[in-house]
C-alpha cells in the first residue's frame, strides 16, 4: 500500500459576524434529518480553521501533540496559532463505489472496503452512497442505516462505461447537504473515465472549493486486465490515480493503492483514524489587499519522522 497524496486536511472557514437578528422557526413539515443551526460570532476578521492529521513514519496517526508542535504558514508567511484542538467528531460522508466495466475483477476488494469503512463509522455519523457506471447512480440519501446501504449494492455487478468525474461532481454537490460541519468524500475505483460529460478542469475546481476532505481506495490494478487492454487500461489507470493523487492533495485527503487483503484493511483503517482524529488550527490571515485570490497553506510538524497533512489552500470569500 502506498499513499500517494502530499499534502492533506481540508480548510473550513467561519466568518465572524455581527448579530443583528435571530428567529428560529419550526415547521410541521420539517425534515425528518435534523439541520444543523450555525451561530453567527462578531469578530473583526475571518477565522481560517485547517484541519491536520498527522502521520508517522509508518503512516499511522499521531495523537496528543501540543500547539506549539505546529508551524503554519500562508502563501510563506508564517501565521499566528490563534485556536487549537484535537477532536473526535461526527462525519457527513459521501461514497462513491465504482460499479463500471472496468471493476470486473476488482469489484469483490471494492465492496470489502464498503463494508469496512461503513463498519468503522461513529453512531453520530450519516453517508449516502452513490455508484459509477455509464451515468451516475444514486444508491442512497443522506442516511444512519449503513446496513441498508450494504444491502443495495450487495448482489450489484459491474457493467457498463465510467462516468467517474460526473458520478464525484454530483456526489461533491450532494455533500453540501451534509448536517455535520466535518465533511468526507470517500471513492473507491480504479481511477479510470472514459464517458464523463464534466471535465477534470471542473471537478477540480469544485473540490479545491469545497469543505471536503476526498480520500480514494483503487483496489487492485490494472496489469491484472486481459493482455489485449493492458496498454490501454495501464495508461487510463495511471492518469486516474494521478489524478486521484491531486484530488487528495488539494483537499487534505490520502489517496491509496492497494492490491491485497492487507493492505485494503490498512486503507481503511489508516481513513478512519484520519476521519476521527484531527487536529484543528486556527488562524487570521494578514490583510494584503487581496480579496479573491488563492492563498496557499503549508503546515509542518516538530518530531523525528512526522508529518502534518493539510489542505493545499482556500480563496476568501
Amino acid at each position: 500500500m502506498r499513499s500517494r497524496s502530499s499534502r492533506w486536511f481540508s480548510v473550513g472557514r467561519i466568518l465572524a459576524m455581527a448579530v443583528v437578528a435571530m428567529s428560529t422557526t419550526q415547521s410541521a413539515k420539517a425534515e425528518k434529518r435534523p439541520s444543523m443551526e450555525l451561530p453567527a460570532f462578531r469578530a473583526d476578521s475571518a477565522l481560517v480553521l485547517v484541519p491536520v492529521n498527522v502521520v508517522d513514519r509508518r503512516g499511522a496517526i499521531v495523537n496528543g501533540l501540543a500547539r506549539n508542535a505546529f508551524l503554519l504558514t500562508e502563501d510563506g508567511v508564517e501565521q499566528q496559532i490563534r485556536s487549537f484542538s484535537e477532536e473526535d467528531a461526527p462525519v457527513s460522508m459521501g461514497i462513491v463505489l465504482d460499479l463500471s466495466g472496468s471493476m470486473k475483477r476488482s469489484l469483490g476488494a471494492a465492496k470489502q472496503a464498503l463494508r469496512a469503512l461503513l463498519e468503522d463509522a461513529n453512531p453520530g455519523d450519516e453517508a449516502f452512497l452513490n455508484a459509477v457506471s455509464t451515468r451516475p447512480r444514486a444508491y442512497s440519501g443522506f442516511t444512519r442505516d449503513f446496513d441498508e446501504i450494504l444491502h443495495r449494492v450487495a448482489f450489484e455487478n459491474a457493467a457498463g462505461s465510467t462516468a467517474l468525474i460526473d458520478a464525484l461532481y454530483d456526489s461533491l454537490k450532494e455533500l453540501r447537504a451534509g448536517v455535520h460541519p466535518r465533511k468526507a468524500l470517500l471513492v473507491i475505483s480504479d481511477g479510470m473515465d472514459n464517458h464523463s460529460r464534466y471535465t477534470s478542469k471542473e471537478l477540480r475546481e469544485l473540490a479545491v472549493e469545497s469543505d471536503a476532505q476526498i480520500y480514494t481506495i483503487a483496489p487492485g490494478d490494472a496489469s491484472a486486465m486481459a493482455p489485449f487492454g493492458k496498454a490501454m487500461a495501464l495508461s487510463q489507470q495511471r492518469q486516474g490515480l494521478q489524478f486521484f493523487d491531486e484530488l487528495a492533495a488539494r483537499t487534505g485527503g490520502i489517496a491509496f493503492v492497494v492490491r491485497d487483503q492487507k493492505e485494503l484493511a490498512k486503507a481503511v483503517v489508516s481513513i478512519g483514524h484520519a476521519l476521527r482524529n484531527q487536529y484543528t488550527i486556527g488562524y487570521v490571515p494578514h490583510s494584503d489587499g487581496r480579496k479573491a485570490e488563492w492563498r496557499r497553506i503549508k503546515v509542518k510538524v516538530a518530531g523525528s519522522g512526522l508529518r502534518a497533512y493539510a489542505r493545499a489552500g482556500y480563496r476568501p470569500d
